[in-house]
């Protein structure tokens, strides 16, 4: 019967930062060149986050109902396959040989899995004893023969704009592993729409490789032409948009196939988890949740798990409910809507995605990740620009009970804690962004996003930087308890954040804040904060301008009350402005401005 491949056993890399989330070794253990060298009396196991087989995701999402795993390895040992079934509610987790072999001479080992369409256990792994002699082991594979309910051509979009660093180790990555994996090969492909107009790669001339040159429309311009051009070109079943500025994790692409091939819901839509550059074990994000009534609707699941935890590795967790899935690795199939994205340039454009088309379907699976910097250190003013402006309309589209006081109690709130913590450009940009909202979806629809992205982007004030010598060496002021925090908030009201107290009870020492809080307390009695990342030497000062201050407070007002004039009429026109704004039509005008 013929077997497919549903994910490999991947051993640490020589760029591998965190050999923990792929792979344990006891005793005398060298890796190199994705190979492991056992010395006799040692041990490896892949009781891991990227190398468990999570057999109760996979049995619950898919049809596969048979499995088998092949070890690739030689020398004298002993391979066993370890199933782990949740106890007691999942409190406790109770370990099990299913079955063991030797070493086969062929270099090749294979084991069934006993029962596992009916088995309770919830997770596999695999784990390698040398006995008599030292052994090699080159990785391995989960296989199925359950026959396969679809055909899936997957093709990957990645939108770049200046990110050769970043990009083309990417695409050099997934051409390796479509040439190197059977299942994979003529399955699979890559699209770039370069929104700079100026990558080249230096590939194969039959190479799965697509460059669309677009202009600078932003994430979302960039994802749509990526959309527009595949359903256009018909080759495709699904679709996977990633950012440029990612690492990518090649194994998640083989489980991501798998899952679409087998899944029993054929509109199954895959998130990729986001760990942490400065941090490669920490979780940044699997899946969100949206709050559309909370000042931060954002809500991460899964932030900052540490993934090297054994426990979190081993556990069956059942899925859980997304209300979209972030850009930097999201597939679906591209039957799934005739939509397109907003033409939002940034920040947003994947939140109305998924919550009008693809977070219902949304699921996570271990090893389908990738790696991105800090967001702390990609926020600046601009940032809260586009969130205002996006947040606001995405809001006004999708949820029918959203009315102008949740709109103005969020903006005043936000205004409220940057004002007050001396962030005063970032008042000013998410001013701005509020306007752009009130303008109404015509001139959404006329913005020359290119033009106002540049625009927005000269910000200098508080925008993350290398600091000075002096600066870094400045002592991280250590945090207040939480209630002493909530002390200093709470008398920040009545003192008008300071602005109001003599100048004679205000200090002048430079006080230090993590780069993306907003240290309200802080900044009433203090003149001066530097904002700084707590791990690298980056971040910015800002300081006390009181004419500053009262000039927003009072634009504040006027905005707040603009939005309670207008928000009913805004909210008709977006609602009937939308199917024109993601319409191919309206897309292509805009790829041809420039």
């Amino acid at each position: 019967m013929t077997s497919f491949l549903l994910q490999r056993l991947v051993l640490p890399r020589a760029e591998t930062t965190e050999p923990l989330l792929y792979v344990r070794a006891q005793g005398d253990v060298s890796f190199a060149n994705e190979t492991a060298v056992l010395v006799k009396g040692a041990e490896i196991s892949f009781d891991t986050s990227f190398g468990v087989f999570a057999a109760g995701r996979w049995k619950r999402l898919t049809s596969v109902d048979c499995l088998s795993v092949t070890v690739h390895a030689s020398g004298s040992g002993r391979i066993e396959l370890v199933g782990v079934r949740s106890v007691l509610r999942g409190l406790s987790l109770q370990e099990k040989i299913v079955a063991s072999a030797g070493i086969s001479s062929s270099g090749k080992t294979t084991l069934e899995v006993p029962d596992f369409a009916k088995s309770s256990i919830g997770t596999y792994f695999i784990r390698v004893s040398a006995e008599q002699s030292d052994v090699v082991v080159s990785g391995g594979q989960w296989t199925t023969t359950t026959t396969a309910p679809r055909e899936v051509r997957l093709s990957l979009s990645i939108t770049t704009f200046n990110r050769q660093d970043y990009v083309k180790p990417t695409v050099a990555k997934v051409l390796q592993l479509i040439d190197n994996v059977d299942s994979l090969r003529d399955r699979m492909r890559i699209l770039v729409v370069d929104n700079a107009r100026n990558i080249n790669f230096d590939t194969a001339p039959n190479a799965p490789i697509t460059v669309v040159q677009n202009p600078n429309l932003g994430g979302a311009g960039g994802f749509a032409r990526g959309i527009i051009h595949l359903r256009d070109e018909g080759w495709s079943t699904h679709v996977l948009l990633m950012d440029d500025d990612i690492t990518l994790e090649p194994e998640a692409l083989v489980r991501t196939f798998a899952l679409f091939t087998f899944a029993r819901d054929a509109n199954l839509c895959i998130h990729g988890a986001m760990l942490s550059e400065e941090q490669a074990w920490m979780q940044f994000e699997a899946g969100s949740k949206y709050r559309w009534r909370s000042l931060y609707p954002l809500r991460a699941i899964g932030r900052e798990d540490d993934l090297r935890e054994r426990k979190l590795a081993l556990r069956d967790a059942h899925e859980k409910k997304f209300a979209y899935t972030a850009w930097w690795y999201t597939a679906f199939p591209i039957s799934i809507t005739g939509d397109n994205p907003l033409p939002v340039f940034v920040r947003g454009d994947d939140v109305a995605f998924g919550l009008m088309h693809t977070g219902k379907h949304s699921v996570t699976m271990n090893g389908v990740i990738v790696w991105h910097a800090d967001f702390g250190l990609k926020n600046n003013p601009s940032s809260l620009f586009y969130e205002k402006r996006n947040f606001a309309i995405v809001d006004t589209l999708v949820f029918a009970n959203h009315h102008w006081w949740h709109l103005a109690r969020r903006f005043i709130a936000l205004s409220f804690r940057n004002l007050f913590s001396m962030r005063y450009a970032s008042v000013e940009y998410m001013i701005r962004g509020v306007r752009a909202y009130l303008a109404g979806p015509e001139a959404l629809m006329a913005t020359d996003h290119s033009a106002l992205h540049d625009e927005l982007r000269k910000v200098t004030e508080e925008k993350p930087g290398p600091l000075s010598a002096e600066l870094a060496d400045v002592a991280i002021t250590k945090p207040r308890p939480k209630a002493i925090r909530l002390v200093g908030f709470a008398l920040a009201i009545p003192l008008v954040g300071g602005y109001i107290l003599p100048k004679i009870l205000r200090r002048d020492v430079l006080k230090t804040a993590p780069i993306d809080s907003r240290a309200v307390g802080l900044a009433t009695r203090y003149n001066r904060i530097l904002y700084r990342h707590d791990r690298l030497p980056e971040g910015f000062l800002v300081e006390r301008d009181s004419r500053r201050f009262f000039s927003l407070l009072r634009e504040v007002c006027v905005v707040t009350k603009d939005i309670a004039l207008n928000y009913r009429r805004l909210k008709r026109e977006y609602k009937a402005a939308y199917p024109t704004l993601v319409s191919d039509e309206s897309w292509h005008a805009r790829f041809a401005t420039k």
